[in-house]
């Protein structure tokens, strides 16, 4: 291979592994932020990275939502987020999803699974 081929690949390669180090260090501020108790920051990077598809942010903001965690409690939001989390592939998100529905009305459901569906149609913008 010659010397500019070579130069070109390593340069792509070099690319790729620095957006992906990009994205998983967002998701780990997340993570550590929660762990930490800085909720707020955490609730900011998972909204961030659900909005761009990523069904494990989306699982954790059901978390967060179903137990209070930096947000007022509510199980309405909670299903949102773990039924697009479910939706996506998620099993545990679908699990959490079947378990909070005992605990909900039909409005209530009703009303989670639609704004499920207008921010799965917004491409995860319109979600909050």
């Amino acid at each position: 291979m010659s010397q500019i081929k070579q130069t070109i690949v390593i340069g792509i390669q070099i690319f790729f592994l620095g957006a992906q180090l990009t994205f998983a260090q967002g998701f780990d501020r997340g993570f550590s932020a929660y762990m930490l108790g800085d909720y707020e920051t955490a609730i900011i990077e998972w909204r961030n990275k659900a909005s761009l598809g990523s069904v494990t942010a989306m699982a954790n903001l059901g978390n967060m939502y179903e137990v209070g965690a930096g947000v007022e409690q509510s199980y309405i939001f909670a299903h949102q987020w773990y039924n697009l989390a479910a939706s996506n592939g998620d099993l545990t998100a679908r699990e959490n999803k079947k378990i909070m529905e005992k605990s909900m009305s039909a409005d209530e459901v009703s009303s989670a699974i639609s704004q499920a569906k207008k921010c799965m149609s917004s491409g995860y913008v319109d979600c909050f």
